[in-house]
């Protein structure tokens, strides 16, 4: 999540439909999307191992235990695949940030600098909270992570356009009065590039995290700790301008 280009409005929009749902054939809604759901989930391990590029549809039709023409028939093949695992995680990463989202507006028109703050941190929060305990989130980080390394495919276009860049507005706009400079300023985005970067350490390198840390996953407090610490980080690196 690190792009600096020019800011659009900062209201998260809703998440694409992912891909045409068809009805399959004598099984039913519940069949057709049980078979989809394991598609996609099969897809982003593939994707995350071999890269949008070196990924086959066979790779990913025999991880789903599918027939090659399951895919072409729900996702009209490898590209919309892709896209459709772009538009999963956007969908549960958009449901995740609502109410900090939603409580941005209040906190930018107090004025208050505790308030604020407190905003860019319940942001954060809610980013690990989604982070730490989503349940596919070892797929995701893999998916993502290869992605941001290989910088193709066609759903980093999506993930950016519906999720990096109203997020990083929505925190733009509470970083900004915090360090008297305008929400669409170049040190305000640097700003916020900075303080979400440890968020993508947890999702991208989460492997590596939890090895350094000597955890074997992120349950019984953890989670919490980590909040603490990106907290304190958080409020010491707003509390004065970049260039000090």
């Amino acid at each position: 999540m690190t792009d600096i280009s020019p800011i659009p409005a900062p209201e998260m929009q809703a998440p694409p439909a992912s891909a045409p749902r068809r009805r399959p054939d004598g099984g039913g809604y519940a069949r057709g999307e049980e078979t989809r759901g394991r598609i996609i989930t099969a897809a982003m391990r593939v994707f995350g191992e071999e890269g949008y590029a070196r990924a086959s549809t066979r790779q990913i039709a025999d991880a789903a235990g599918v027939n090659p023409p399951a895919l072409q028939y729900y996702f009209d093949g490898k590209e919309g695949l892709h896209r459709a695992c772009a538009c999963f995680i956007i969908e549960r990463i958009s449901q995740a940030l609502v109410p900090a989202l939603a409580a941005v507006d209040g906190a930018v028109a107090s004025g208050d600098p505790d308030r604020m703050l407190d905003g860019v941190c319940a942001i954060l929060d809610a980013l690990i909270d989604f982070t730490l305990t989503s349940e596919d989130v070892a797929g995701w980080s893999r998916f993502m992570g290869k992605g941001q390394a290989d910088n193709g495919g066609p759903a980093f276009p999506l993930i950016r356009d519906q999720v990096t860049r109203p997020l990083h507005a929505a925190i733009s706009r509470l970083i900004g009065p915090l360090i008297g400079s305008d929400p669409d300023a170049v040190e305000t985005r640097l700003r916020t590039i900075v303080a979400l970067s440890p968020v993508t350490a947890f999702l991208i390198n989460r492997t590596n995290a939890l090895a350094l840390l000597g955890w074997d996953d992120f349950a019984h407090g953890r989670r919490d700790a980590v909040k603490t610490a990106l907290r304190a980080h958080t409020r010491a690196a707003l509390s004065r301008p970049l260039s000090s």
